[in-house]
């Protein structure tokens, strides 16, 4: 992860990092003209937290971050796509498609560095727990929401993804410790979320948490934060290109881990459902004959089909 990044993470820092770090960032280029004693003035902080923000970041001192962000700017393809605004007026599909493609890569290279292998296990472990996984959400995330809604009870999960607000917080207010939260929002600036998750912590439910880390500043002390790029602008784009495919891949990593953790479950949950969910005319399978499984996976013996998660 280049030290930018770390920057923004701001995992560990103090109210008064975190105002440091953001003065770095905005400063850009125009840091490696300064001195610390300039930096301290301009983030009205001090010569020894500019020491100890650069302890955090694994950092010997203030010349060595200097060296580290201008190893990072040389890196930058002067080239590189635009996240906001990937084509313009008048450009084709030979144009278009890979420049997509190139936002895409490069969020999901993001996301995949910003996502912590053990807060995706604990996350997981989290909703294998659970009775029942409610989702929190709103706006354009309701459709990547809704999918992960859909494999969750493909997969023998008990779950809900409601879109309106009144759905959400009596959901809220009905749910305990044996439900457990999924609550998306990539700036984290969903107003719901100051009604919703004071009710969750009231009632004892457990949260996973799924957006920025600017977001996860905003409601601490939640379950478990899974860590998206964050490089859209809220405003300033043609539309959510990479805030939607950097909480898809979360959704579907965050699936991935369920299932696994009870892959043969899983896999016969599957298998039971797929003569009441066969497309008409396929012809891979009649009704009510096994489907191919997996290298490596038995079958369940007669009468032990698993009925839907409690």
């Amino acid at each position: 992860m280049d030290i930018r990044r770390r920057i923004r993470t701001g995992r560990g820092f103090t109210p008064t990092e975190q105002q440091l770090g953001n003065t770095v960032l905005a400063l850009g280029e125009r840091l490696q003209g300064l001195s610390i004693k300039e930096l301290a003035r301009l983030s009205t902080t001090s010569i020894a937290s500019i020491h100890r923000f650069c302890k955090k970041l694994g950092l010997e001192g203030y010349k060595e971050l200097k060296v580290a962000l201008a190893r990072d700017a040389a890196r930058d393809d002067p080239a590189e796509v635009d996240i906001n605004f990937p084509f313009a007026a008048g450009e084709r599909a030979t144009e278009i498609v890979p420049q997509l493609r190139a936002v895409y890569e490069s969020t999901l290279r993001d996301t995949a560095e910003l996502i912590e292998p053990s807060a995706l296990d604990l996350a997981a472990e989290v909703l294998d727990d659970a009775a029942c996984i409610d989702i929190y959400t709103q706006s354009h995330n309701l459709y990547p929401a809704q999918m992960f809604c859909d494999r969750l009870l493909s997969a023998g999960r008990n779950a809900t993804c409601h879109e309106s607000p009144e759905r959400l917080v009596r959901t809220a207010l009905a749910t305990g410790a044996n439900h457990a939260a999924v609550a998306i929002s990539y700036s984290g600036l969903n107003q719901q979320l100051a009604t919703l998750l004071p009710i969750l912590a009231e009632r004892g439910c457990p949260v996973v948490f799924i957006g920025t880390a600017a977001a996860q500043r905003l409601h601490p002390g939640l379950t478990a934060y899974l860590t998206v790029s964050d490089r859209e602008h809220l405003q300033d784009r043609i539309t959510q290109f990479a805030s939607h495919i950097a909480v898809q891949y979360a959704l579907d990593a965050l699936y991935g881990c369920l299932f696994a953790r009870d892959y043969e479950r899983s896999i016969a949950f599957l298998e039971r459902s797929f003569p009441y969910t066969r497309l008409p005319g396929s012809d891979d399978a009649e009704p009510g004959q096994a489907h191919p499984r997996p290298a490596g996976t038995e079958a369940r013996p007669s009468g032990t089909e698993p009925s839907i998660r409690p």
